[in-house]
């Protein structure tokens, strides 16, 4: 009888287990042959010579990593993804792949925070950074959140004798002298409230990377703001802590007082009122060695973006270039005791024999480096860009070309593509570039429709970030900021600070190839193409990226000619062509320029 309504309940429990859930069933089947994908190439000497092997194998794994919803293994996966990109260094040498291992490392700590494996990814991140990259510093900052972070972990021993090894490459303490204005720049910026101005903030929000996190203030209006700066006191347990205080403002009703980072970079943001007429903003600091401030209008709010550490290389007086090749071959990366056991990457390639870079087969891609590009669809929700003479709005323009582009860039260039919108929503500018910086972006590429009160106004504009040149960029800039031009101005006495880690002289070569390329195509299918050139402006859109970004203006909205092609399927199709070969003629020139 029990053995009867055994076999009547099987079906039932096999459903319950696995019927409910069939998109789990079948990522798990996706997990098995990504994982046997990687198995099989671990047994092949000869398969490791060939970088489109591992590049296949990445691309599985990763697709696991990133499934939605969550693959039970998806932390599984993503940790053989950077390890594949890992084994792929060993063999190729190619500085961008060690890149690639850090960011997938960092991807799995980021995303699966609860995973007994992200401490485990931490670590790995780090001994890259150490062994491969040359940045003690990064290094530092990855075991200091596998050992801070998940203090019961298993890499916690590990990750607490690599900091004492590592201790001259700590971030440096905060300067010990209290209230103490960190830059005068971004007072000039904000404006005095009047009398009784009562501005309320209204919210408080993060994103977070390894090396920078930007904290967003929500504000009801305007205030004038101090940035101050407070050491640690070890005595009493109190961490290093940046403040802004705001003249005139009060945290909203309901509003928490505290929120919780704990990203290594900061621990807490907390909201207070330090005297009736002034409210308080602290960030209780893990690691820090500089802040940039700076005040946003339409809605208002105050964006505090933290850095752990500035990587020299990533600067505008000397771009980086990501796919430079290691002269001389490095020993492999020295993983930790458990790590080795489990995976035979570096003993394959040691017992294979040393040839220089130049002898091993691997096929190269015009576009090796260039594999995740974030495109924005300029405005959205509550604010609609620019409106056409016949009604037409800008934010259904640039969401129809984003998604065109997006696909054309999946299709034709193999990239992962991520839209920061892909509907009407309202997305505030400087969630954007920080989308951008979480899922480590290689390019950011932002879709707008141009306007000019001159109705007769017409063709194609590219923009970077930097100082406007002239009045009418500057006019550009202050429309799709939704601000003044003063402001524009204003904001130009801080951009130097702002600008420290934006990749100014890629973000040229991108933007000329864009319009070039433009230019060019469309003017074969449509008259009166003018070319406006690349200018440069203080774009919100483009503050705080670290990647290469750019502002397409891809037409006039505001002239009738080009509302009716802007509105045309056909035209969003043939821009958003002439916008890839401009992104490949750009990968494949600086793959030449950093492989020479």
């Amino acid at each position: 009888m029990f053995l009867k309504r055994m076999l009547y309940l099987l079906p039932l429990l096999l459903v319950l287990l696995f019927g409910a859930n069939p998109a789990a069933a079948a990522e798990s089947k996706a997990y098995k042959k990504a994982r046997a994908g990687y198995d099989a190439l671990l047994a092949s000497q000869q398969k490791q010579l060939y970088r489109e092997n591992w590049v296949k194998v990445i691309e599985a794994l990763i697709a696991v990593g990133q499934a939605k919803p969550a693959d039970r293994q998806s932390p599984n996966a993503l940790l053989l993804a950077g390890k594949a990109w890992q084994g792929l260094w060993n063999v190729s040498r190619n500085a961008q792949d060690g890149e690639k291992a850090v960011e997938t490392f960092d991807l799995l700590a980021q995303k699966f925070p609860e995973s007994s494996l992200a401490d485990d990814a931490l670590v790995l991140a780090a001994g890259v950074l150490e062994s491969v990259l040359n940045n003690p510093a990064q290094a530092y900052l990855r075991y200091q959140q596998a050992s801070e972070r998940f203090p019961k972990g298993d890499m916690r021993s590990l990750a607490e004798k690599k900091l004492t090894a590592l201790a001259a490459h700590a971030p440096p303490k905060v300067t010990p002298a209290p209230a103490v204005a960190m830059k005068a720049a971004p007072e000039k910026v904000t404006k005095e409230p009047g009398p009784g101005a009562g501005v309320e903030l209204t919210g408080v929000r993060f994103w977070s990377n390894p090396g920078y996190t930007r904290v967003v203030v929500d504000l009801s209006g305007t205030a004038a703001f101090t940035i101050n700066k407070l050491p640690a006191d070890p005595k009493d347990g109190v961490p290093a802590r940046l403040y802004v205080d705001l003249a005139g403002a009060a945290p909203a009703a309901g509003l928490a007082d505290s929120l919780i980072v704990n990203d290594g970079l900061l621990q807490t943001v907390r909201t207070g009122r330090p005297t009736p007429e002034t409210a308080r903003v602290v960030l209780d600091l893990v690691s820090f060695s500089d802040a940039k401030v700076f005040l946003l209008e339409d809605p208002t709010r105050l964006v505090i973006d933290v850095a752990a550490g500035a990587t020299p290389s990533l600067t505008a007086a000397q771009p980086e270039l990501r796919a430079a090749p290691v002269a001389a071959p490095k020993p492999p990366v020295s993983a930790p005791a458990t790590s080795v056991a489990k995976d035979q990457v570096a003993k394959i390639v040691e017992q294979a024999p040393v040839e220089a870079p130049s002898k091993i087969k691997l096929p190269k891609s015009p576009l090796k480096g260039l594999r995740r590009i974030v495109v924005d669809a300029g405005h959205g929700g509550k604010d609609p860009g620019a409106v056409g003479a016949n009604g037409l709005m800008e934010k259904v323009v640039t969401l129809a070309m984003a998604k065109e582009l997006a696909a054309r860039l999946e299709e034709e260039l193999g990239c992962e593509v991520i839209l920061t919108r892909k509907t009407d929503v309202f997305i505030p500018l400087e969630e954007r570039t920080a989308i951008a910086n979480k899922v480590g972006a290689d390019l950011f590429i932002s879709i707008h429709a141009n306007a000019s009160v001159n109705r007769s106004a017409q063709g194609v504009e590219t923009y970077y970030l930097n100082f406007s040149k002239n009045d009418k960029a500057a006019a550009v800039a202050a429309r799709e900021n939704g601000t003044s031009i003063k402001q524009v101005g204003d904001l130009e006495l801080i951009l130097f600070d702002l600008m420290a880690n934006a990749k100014i002289n890629e973000s040229s070569r991108l933007a000329s190839e864009i319009q070039k390329s433009l230019v060019s195509d469309l003017s074969r299918h449509y008259s009166n193409v003018r070319d406006l050139g690349v200018k440069q402006g203080p774009f919100y859109v483009l503050l705080g990226a670290t990647m290469p970004s750019v502002l397409v203006e891809s037409a006039f909205i505001s002239n009738s000619v080009e509302e009716t092609r802007l509105q045309d399927s056909k035209f969003h199709e043939k821009a958003a062509s002439a916008i890839v070969k401009g992104v490949r003629n750009y990968a494949t020139a600086l793959d030449l320029v950093a492989n020479q």
